[in-house]
């Protein structure tokens, strides 16, 4: 019929939601089995966050991960993340002051 023939090339089931969205939603909606909670959890990713200049581990599901540095290193991560808080502070204040 001529609405199977628009769900069909339109790649949507009768909902209008597309069937790997649906999928992907549904896969997240049950319990993961044991191997694949541990394989996620092994995946480690290096993610810079531009709000405080800082890189930060994150595990695959979402979970921060301290970072072991030396005190160099420390002192300079610090340094910068200072710097990044103190431009992103005078942004907001700024904004803030323009809206008024």
């Amino acid at each position: 019929t001529n609405n199977d023939n628009l769900n069909s090339s339109n790649d949507k089931n009768n909902n209008g939601i597309d069937p790997k969205l649906k999928n992907k939603r549904h896969k997240m909606m049950i319990p993961m089995r044991r191997e694949e909670y541990e394989a996620e959890q092994k995946v480690i990713r290096e993610v810079y966050d531009p709000e405080s200049g800082r890189y930060r581990l994150l595990r695959g599901t979402g979970e921060i991960i301290e970072k072991i540095v030396s005190k160099s290193d420390h002192e300079y991560i610090n340094k910068v993340a200072t710097k990044c808080d103190g431009t992103s502070f005078i942004k907001h204040v700024t904004t803030a002051f323009n809206h008024k």
